[in-house]
């Protein structure tokens, strides 16, 4: 039982983070201008003192993703920053753009990177969790966990970033299971 409760909150943290970090990507900055306009789409607001305009320039971005370090979270800021960091290692687009000086897009990076390998072990640690599973329950509730997993890891970007990508046990956990898994999924 108390197995049980531990995997259901290493499922929960992991479903909640792994949403966070998957929804709604962020339109890519353009690069034909000094100014690299971005639309703002979802940006979801946070108790922060800045907001963004409707249009906003790279360093805007920064500087609303800055704010805060729960926007490390943020799936705009992640995906905006990490398109802007790649924009500047464009010759054209860094030349132009005082946005890839400023040493808060460095900065952000090293914590999304400390975020990201944090939750690899979060990830890591439920699928050894799950290899070990006997009841139905946590069975099919490791299944649902284990596909997101593999959605999550068919992002090029975060499949270079996760150990858990690679991770042999998540196949074995199917193969294991995969008799009580056909039983319910036949039902």
């Amino acid at each position: 039982m108390l197995n049980f409760k531990i995997i259901t909150i290493i499922i929960g943290v992991a479903i909640i983070i792994s949403a966070l970090v998957i929804l709604g990507p962020i339109t890519k900055p353009a690069t034909d201008s000094n100014d690299q306009y971005i639309t703002k789409g979802s940006i979801s607001h946070s108790a922060v003192n800045f907001t963004l305009p409707a249009n906003y320039t790279s360093i805007q971005l920064l500087d609303y993703c800055s704010q805060s370090q729960s926007l490390v979270y943020d799936d705009n800021c992640l995906r905006g920053l990490w398109d802007v960091n790649d924009e500047c290692k464009n010759g054209n687009f860094s030349s132009t753009n005082s946005v890839c000086q400023d040493p808060r897009l460095g900065q952000f990076e090293d914590k999304v990177n400390a975020y990201m390998k944090e939750l690899d072990n979060s990830l890591t640690k439920m699928v050894n969790s799950c290899i070990n599973v006997t009841s139905d329950n946590d069975i099919h509730s490791c299944s649902d966990n284990m596909e997101r997993i593999k959605n999550d890891c068919s992002d090029p970007r975060l499949f270079s970033m996760w150990s858990v990508c690679t991770d042999p046990k998540i196949d074995q956990f199917n193969e294991k299971f995969k008799e009580t898994l056909s039983k319910t999924n036949s039902q």
